[in-house]
């Protein structure tokens, strides 16, 4: 056991830290574009698969007919400067949701009394969280489509309080969200995962011989096997020589 243990403490890097990520946002259609954006806090969405289930006798089946990404929905918490910036622009961009023109030229345009809403594609954009190495290199970054801020949160002020930053926490809704992984400067995999992968590569090359949706899993794989693989001297690293 002490053994097992040294060789997993061995293998692990420096690990990824919570506090290390920076965070951007595009708005094509509104001309926004804002990166680095002083983001206190922000989660990574899950993604759920949604299910029927069904049995025609026994056990029930949990069947996956559609998905759900944590509802649609992510919040942010930004700190303040003393100018607002940053809420003043989050406004900006909501206020464009609901401030669209009517059909009659002589009536005012949509307001938060009276809102007339855009077109969807007028108004939604993207973001970007990217989750960095210590060595401030990108690890991970996530990137949410069809971004458009849902709510903003109160902001309490406190007479009591003493130098303490306001924050201004969003929600924002999202359709999607695609993940990709920069490549690791040194990996070292701590199962047989490498064994396991080369059979599943060397099954679905021939089975995509004779089965095109085989050909399209073998597709996928391989780009896993490219991340992996890096151009690093991978076969050296897995068998312990990696450091």
């Amino acid at each position: 056991m002490g053994k097992s243990i040294d060789h997993f403490k061995s293998r692990f890097d420096d690990g990824a830290r919570s506090n290390r990520f920076h965070v951007n946002f595009h708005c094509p259609s509104l001309g926004l574009k804002l990166e680095g954006w002083r983001v206190e806090s922000c989660n990574l969405p899950g993604r759920q698969l949604q299910v029927e289930q069904f049995s025609t006798y026994g056990p029930l089946v949990q069947f996956p007919y559609n998905l759900d990404h944590d509802g649609g929905q992510m919040t942010t918490v930004f700190r303040c400067d003393s100018n607002f910036i940053d809420r003043a622009l989050i406004e900006f961009w909501q206020d464009s949701i609901f401030s669209g023109e009517h059909s009659d030229a002589s009536l005012e345009r949509g307001n938060s009394a009276k809102p007339v809403f855009n077109y969807y594609e007028e108004y939604v954009g993207e973001m970007e969280i990217f989750q960095l190495r210590r060595n401030d290199k990108n690890a991970m970054k996530y990137k949410l489509h069809e971004v458009y801020p849902l709510s903003y949160a109160p902001m309490e002020l406190n007479s009591t309080s003493t130098d303490q930053l306001l924050t201004f926490s969003v929600t924002w809704a999202f359709r999607t969200f695609s993940v990709e992984i920069s490549d690791p400067p040194r990996l070292s995999l701590l199962n047989k995962g490498r064994r396991f992968l080369d059979v599943a590569l060397d099954t679905l090359k021939v089975a995509s011989r004779y089965n095109k949706k085989s050909g399209s899993y073998l597709n996928r794989l391989e780009q896993f096997d490219n991340v992996l693989s890096s151009g690093q001297q991978l076969a050296r690293a897995l068998g312990g020589g990696g450091g």
